[in-house]
């Protein structure tokens, strides 16, 4: 039975790859190609929240700025100096990584809701400086005309061929958290999180982690704004709001938190039902905010949890009639 499972488990994982190498050519149209775009975007910062706050318990709600940091960022750097896309997305991401460090440092002052009301300001207050430093950001009108990349002289100037660099991106993103998860780091972050003052006491150094854990999340950040501006050639600082966060947040609690599969699923299903269900837009503040009561006090693992409670069941009902089979063949 192990090895049957194995096997079709491969199976699964060799069809989504097959499928996701050539989405961008079955789509129907360009827009449904633009829409997987934008959900490998939100998927980077739906790993890297559900890293700080599903893993280390580090509540950062300033994500929306820090995503913004990165899309700035990238976006002065190649429509003010001429940097290619190569080089202003990792610039990028040492720019939200060394942001989200400086906003990590109440952590150490104050811990879960307090530190969320905390990086709410704190975002809020990094978004006004987009609107207000108009000769730098543009202001309210944001910044436009950003051009899409080149790769050694081929133009990345379309939603398909832009696809496999986000693709790529996500599933680095991926690696490199389930990487950090298994690794101490990761052991770290879960110790922080169930019992801060355990974990001291047990000589972690709770300091040093919390900041880590802010970092890794404003590096996720970085690459999904840099990745953001020069798919969409404009950005404006409405787009990073704290709204962006609470969106998040919605992702990783429906998909589940501490988990990342939790945030693969939490963010394809969010997003592909906002598609369908884009007659109650001005809703959708409300019914984000439905969804995480629901999933609080109904469903507090999320769907990962309750795909791992089925799969528990079948197990304990497949052992149950292997064992009525061998008792009645003994009998």
């Amino acid at each position: 039975m192990k090895k049957i499972t194995r096997i079709l488990r491969w199976i699964l994982i060799l069809a989504v790859a097959c499928l996701m190498l050539v989405l961008p050519w079955i789509a129907q149209n360009r827009y449904q190609v633009h829409i997987v775009n934008n959900i490998g975007i939100w998927l980077l910062l739906s790993l890297g929240l559900n890293i700080a706050m599903g893993y280390a318990g580090q509540y950062n709600l300033a994500l929306g700025a820090l995503w913004g940091v990165g899309a700035y960022t990238a976006a002065l750097l190649q429509t003010r100096l001429g940097v290619p896309f190569w080089i202003n997305l990792p610039l990028s991401i040492i720019a939200a990584v060394i942001i989200a460090a400086f906003v990590g440092l109440p952590s150490f002052k104050v811990r879960s809701h307090y530190l969320a009301l905390v990086t709410i300001a704190l975002g809020e207050a990094m978004n006004l400086v987009l609107v207000n430093e108009t000769p730098i950001t543009g202001g309210a009108d944001g910044i436009g005309h950003i051009q899409m990349p080149n790769l050694f002289g081929f133009p990345i100037n379309n939603d398909e061929r832009y696809y496999y660099i986000i693709l790529i991106m996500v599933i680095l993103g991926y690696v490199v958290g389930r990487q950090i998860v298994g690794h101490r780091i990761g052991r770290a972050f879960r110790a922080l999180r169930d019992d801060f003052q355990a974990a001291r006491a047990m000589g972690v150094n709770t300091g040093f982690y919390q900041i880590l854990a802010f970092a890794i999340s404003g590096a996720y950040a970085g690459a999904a704004g840099a990745l953001y501006a020069q798919l969409n050639t404009y950005i404006s600082p409405d787009i990073f709001t704290f709204n962006s966060a609470l969106i998040v947040l919605t992702m990783i609690l429906v998909g589940g938190m501490g988990s990342l599969p939790g945030s693969v699923v939490g963010t394809v299903l969010l997003l592909v039902l906002n598609e369908y269900l884009q007659v109650f837009q001005r809703w959708q503040l409300v019914g984000y905010g439905i969804a995480i009561i629901v999933v609080v006090l109904f469903l507090p693992g999320g769907v990962v949890e309750l795909a791992r409670k089925f799969e528990s069941f079948r197990q304990r009902w497949l052992a149950g009639l292997t064992k009525g089979k061998s008792d009645a063949e003994a009998g």
